[in-house]
């Protein structure tokens, strides 16, 4: 009888446990999506994603909704300040900065709402900017609901990444992946492994690249393949390092043709630097930061 009691006590706990976690990695947002992120503006499936828009007159919010209904932020746009990042791991993506300063042109694969095409727009105005996606109804949106569109510097390119990075480019000083970096089965009908396709997408982007040129990547840290993912970059490039964004299961890694040293107070300097071109970005602190 003690046994059995025990077991369920046991039983209990594990359950519990196994709640819990899935909370703490679950965005706080989705449990009160209408309250978070305003009402329902529209709503479509399209050929990939299930995709929702929410919000109102100042603030947009574009989310991807999975099978369960539990909504995923992809992008969030203040419209009356368009080029402030409103999305934490965003803001450590362009750490890419402190590795290469002279970003002139930038790829970024992987549209949402447009958030970081319109962030290089304003904070960054000598950059050239060119973004793929391979949904056309994201690109639609884009433009109704978060006035993300092409402009003089701006060049949105509706296809496949894998396709795109396939092709000789004008090399490009940094590339932003916000987009997830294993292949779906209907991009690996020949049968190669995952890791492997993933191996040699990486290495499509490095050979678009300058020679200091950085790749800055968005993953999540609890995925049973972000090791692996890891572990192809650093196959890849010279330098990868990775930054936990609190709060939010997202891991953000900038990766560099070149092998990247510098002292704490050469990274500083760097920084105060940078924060004279980017005043939107507290680079000081970031690198305080990471120290602590």
């Amino acid at each position: 009888m003690i046994r059995r009691v025990t077991f369920q006590l046991l039983g209990l706990w594990c359950l519990l446990m196994a709640v819990a976690f899935s909370i703490w990695y679950i965005p706080r947002s989705s449990f009160f999506p209408h309250a978070s992120f305003g009402a329902v503006l529209h709503e479509e499936t399209s050929e990939y994603s299930q995709i929702r828009v929410r919000g109102d007159d100042q603030k947009r919010h574009l989310l991807f909704v999975s099978d369960v209904g539990v909504e995923q932020l992809q992008s969030t746009i203040d419209l009356e300040n368009p080029g402030q990042l409103q999305v934490a791991y965003t803001k450590t993506l362009f750490v890419s900065l402190l590795f290469k300063q002279r970003q002139e042109r930038v790829l970024l694969i992987g549209l949402g709402g447009g958030g970081m095409v319109r962030f290089v727009e304003e904070n960054l105005p000598s950059t050239s900017i060119e973004v793929v996606e391979i949904d056309p109804a994201v690109v639609r949106l884009a433009g109704e609901y978060f006035e993300t569109c092409d402009g003089p510097r701006v060049t949105i390119h509706t296809e496949d990444a894998f396709d795109f990075v396939a092709r000789r480019h004008e090399p490009f000083d940094a590339i932003y992946l916000d987009a997830f970096l294993r292949p779906s089965v209907d991009h690996n009908p020949d049968g190669k492994t995952a890791r492997l396709k993933t191996v040699e997408f990486l290495e499509s982007m490095k050979n678009q690249l300058v020679e200091d040129g950085v790749l800055a990547c968005n993953l999540i840290s609890y995925r049973k393949t972000t090791p692996n993912d890891l572990e192809a970059l650093r196959e890849v490039f010279a330098t990868v390092e990775q930054y936990e964004v609190p709060g939010s299961g997202n891991l953000v890694v900038i990766a560099s043709k070149r092998e990247v040293k510098r002292t704490e107070e050469e990274w500083l300097r760097v920084a105060a630097r940078l924060e004279t071109r980017v005043p939107a970005l507290a680079f000081q602190k970031f690198v305080a930061d990471q120290k602590r």
